[in-house]
């Protein structure tokens, strides 16, 4: 067992998240305001866009979990 992926997961998806939500608050600087419904859909779509690339890095640590 390889537990030294468990570690760079830790380490490697706290600071990529944390530039994540930096780039999608300077992004949101640009598009705030302008109208109540972009607001919205900018939003939610910044809040669930980072899920696909988090889940490829879980699928991968399982699937070398598993061997």
């Amino acid at each position: 067992m390889k537990r030294w992926r468990h570690l760079a997961v830790a380490f490697g998806i706290l600071p990529a998240l944390a530039l994540y939500v930096g780039a999608m608050v300077w992004l949101s600087s640009f598009i705030i305001e302008i109208h109540f419904l972009l607001d919205l859909l900018f939003f939610i779509v910044a809040g669930l866009a980072w899920i696909p690339a988090a889940g490829s890095v879980v699928k991968w640590l399982a699937a070398h979990e598993a061997r």
